[in-house]
């Protein structure tokens, strides 16, 4: 009888530990309370004016820096078929996407933060310390540079023929509230941003333009619950 308890004992312990793999603990996500919402295409938003040029209300935008915490504007569409033209455009973004014009899991994504590499990731999600592994110095991405040796980098990293192909579509989405105006930006028809009222509540921003003029202003205040 003995014996046979010590066999079974096992099985019990196993079937209990898969039991428990099979009910991982479950974390819900904060549910998210809409409070308000509307779009304007007459009159002003925070002092940000239908009818207004791109290059006038981005100054606006940096001001609200200040009082309205802004965590991210995007800036849709701002993609080039090439690296060319962009050396001072560069260093005015968040981050550089690279990839094929169709898009590829091995697509390279560079971050910045505090004027550096702050992290380079493959499209699948594959963290990297450089970019590529191969080849020399100057064309090289590091975690660490700094994001004013970039542009160069990827100048030189561009006439490599294995890596040619991950510059026909060159995505710069993320602006840096901080830094001045991109003319660039002024070509986008949708610009959007996230702006905190507090720790519970934010407004997610979307501003449509057409010719470069502020056409309408879609807004939603959120609140965490």
């Amino acid at each position: 009888m003995k014996r046979l308890l010590l066999f079974i004992l096992p099985f019990i312990v196993l079937s209990a530990c898969l039991k428990e793999k099979e009910e991982p603990i479950i974390i819900e996500p904060p549910v998210q309370l809409l409070l308000d919402s509307d779009t304007l295409v007459a009159g002003e938003k925070w002092g940000l004016t239908i009818g207004e040029s791109t290059e006038a209300l981005y100054p606006k935008i940096k001001e609200l820096q200040f009082a309205k915490p802004i965590t991210y504007l995007g800036i849709v569409g701002n993609v080039f078929t090439g690296i060319d033209g962009l050396e001072s455009t560069i260093p005015l973004y968040q981050s550089v996407f690279l990839d094929e014009t169709k898009g590829t899991s091995s697509g390279i994504q560079i971050s910045f933060s505090d004027d550096k590499v702050n992290s380079i990731y493959t499209n699948e999600g594959k963290s990297l310390t450089k970019w590529p592994s191969n080849t020399n110095a100057n064309a090289t991405i590091l975690k660490g540079d700094q994001i004013d040796k970039i542009y160069g980098k990827l100048a030189n990293i561009s006439k490599i023929s294995s890596y040619a192909k991950k510059f026909e579509r060159v995505s710069i989405f993320s602006k840096d509230v901080a830094k001045d105006y991109d003319p660039y930006m002024s070509l986008s028809s949708h610009w959007e941003f996230y702006a905190s009222m507090d720790e519970k509540k934010h407004y997610e921003v979307s501003l449509d333009f057409k010719e470069g003029k502020l056409i309408s202003i879609a807004y939603r205040l959120y609140q965490t619950m």
